[in-house]
Parts: structure tokens; C-alpha cells; sequence
């Protein structure tokens, strides 16, 4: 399955982890995703958002 959102296309991105004696071993950050019913061309759509597109519609809505 995709980790990616349907809107944005923000995906997963990539780091490392540090301990405390400062090893760096990769890692991956994945975007935090919802399904959620959104009006897409005033049609309402099942997709999988990340939560920044979510509030960014909810501001938009008011």
C-alpha cells in the first residue's frame, strides 16, 4: 500500500537515527495519513489525506 496523499503527493522521507553515543542509522519518516470523505469537483470522494491537507481544508471551509 502507498504511503502517499492523494493530494499533495507528500511521501515518505528519509533520516537517521541517532543514540546517545551519536550512531547514525537510517530511517524513515512517513507522512500521517487519514482516509477521509473530501468534495473533490462537488463530487464527495473516499481518499487517504495527510493531516496538514485535512486542517488546510478545514481553514479554507470557514
Amino acid at each position: 500500500m502507498s504511503q502517499r496523499c492523494e493530494l499533495c503527493g507528500k511521501g515518505p522521507m528519509t533520516g537517521h537515527n541517532v543514540s546517545h553515543s551519536k550512531v547514525h542509522t537510517l530511517r524513515r519518516f512517513m507522512p500521517n495519513l487519514h482516509v477521509a470523505h473530501i468534495t473533490v469537483k462537488g463530487k464527495l470522494v473516499r481518499a487517504k489525506v495527510c493531516t496538514r491537507c485535512l486542517r488546510t481544508r478545514a481553514k479554507a471551509a470557514r
